[in-house]
């Protein structure tokens, strides 16, 4: 039973799929990527986009198979009562600790950029504040503000892509695969890190009105995504270049290039509101998927009363996961971006294979009764 009556649409799903996925990529992946590709880092992005393909086409299935059936719902019509209440627990699990971690990441980075005298507990908790009440309002609202915020943020992206062509040196693009294309596929594994975000349409699924369209409009999701990241790590490595991997936040250095005619200058603010906004609608996305996902878990019929006691255990998560900046980087390693992709991907994976499965031993059951 859906824990929320509202709809949303194909399009809106859209809206809150881009910013859960480049909203805090935006200002990490650039570094990332350089670290492992070099010159070649424009090209992990694309690589990682196939994760996020491989994502949609798992949620898209389940979808097909189970409709109206979110993905905590679905895995126990898979594997069985015990076994799926068990894979959904992980879920449940895992979306506290996501959650907080992007809290924390928008935390130390208005911390380290626009309000240093501000105590991070206020900096973190008045967002997380604003977030709980956009999703008690339900998927509708959050749709909604995901639709206004989304938009602007592509605006401002787009204004600041422009204002820098001047400063861009495309020689920095060479030289092409110096070591072969192993490097590139080391950097993706990040890209891909984010790109297995795309497991939140297999939450959100049920709630889209129309489902026609759906397959088409994610795989535009998925390439609009892609090209975000690739251009901002083509600027980064164009204007920055060898150096982009020695910053926390190269995009915010590339902002701070601009300077036209002596009087636009300090066009760095766009970049905080692009994160401010985009943060906003990912905390929104990832908090609403945590409630509802509880309630279904816990088989109550209303997610609105766990919002609060919820809201602050994220909050907990959000100083739990990470001790500062230095801790934070950590939570981007390898082995941290594998994590993520076992519980995003791997685990779904089994269970659309295991779907796939049962499916076929029925059809073989079925003909051999008939014969």
């Amino acid at each position: 039973m859906l824990t929320d009556q509202g709809r949303i649409s194909e399009t809106q799903l859209a809206f809150m799929i881009f910013p859960a996925v480049i909203a805090t990529a935006i200002l990490s992946v650039p570094g990332i990527t350089m670290h492992y590709a070099g010159h070649d880092m424009w090209l992990s992005p694309i690589i990682g986009s196939v994760i996020g393909l491989a994502t949609i086409g798992i949620s898209l299935g389940l979808g097909r198979m189970y409709p109206g059936k979110s993905l905590i719902q679905s895995s126990v019509l898979v594997t069985g009562r015990i076994p799926g209440k068990i894979l959904g627990l992980v879920y449940i699990f895992f979306m506290p600790h996501l959650t907080g971690l992007v809290i924390r990441e928008y935390g130390e980075f208005i911390a380290n950029n626009a309000l240093p005298r501000t105590p991070m507990f206020i900096i973190m908790g008045t967002m997380m504040l604003v977030c709980a009440i956009n999703v008690r309002l339900g998927i509708e609202v959050v749709g909604r503000t995901a639709q206004i915020f989304v938009t602007l943020v592509m605006v401002m992206l787009g204004l600041v892509f422009v204002l820098l062509i001047g400063d861009l040196h495309p020689p920095e693009l060479f030289p092409f695969m110096e070591d072969g294309p192993m490097p590139a596929v080391k950097g993706a594994l990040a890209p891909a890190a984010w790109f297995s975000e795309y497991i939140v349409i297999a939450f959100l699924l049920p709630y889209v009105n129309r489902k026609r369209r759906t397959a088409r409009v994610m795989l535009g999701s998925l390439f609009t995504t892609t090209i975000v990241m690739t251009v901002i790590n083509v600027v980064c490595l164009f204007l920055i270049g060898d150096l982009t991997d020695t910053f926390v936040f190269p995009v915010m250095i590339a902002a701070r290039y601009i300077t036209i005619a002596d009087f636009l200058q300090h066009i760095e603010a766009i970049i905080i509101a692009v994160w401010i906004f985009g943060i906003f609608v990912k905390i929104s996305v990832f908090f609403y998927i945590f409630v509802t996902s509880t309630a279904e878990w816990c088989g109550l019929n209303d997610y609105k009363p766990l919002v609060s006691p919820l809201s602050f255990l994220c909050m907990v998560f959000s100083f739990w996961v990470a001790s500062g900046g230095s801790g934070l980087s950590s939570l981007v390693s390898p082995s941290a971006n594998f994590y993520t992709i076992t519980i995003l991907l791997i685990l779904p994976g089994l269970t659309y294979g295991i779907a796939w499965a049962k499916k076929g031993w029925a059809y073989v059951r079925k003909k051999r009764a008939d014969a």
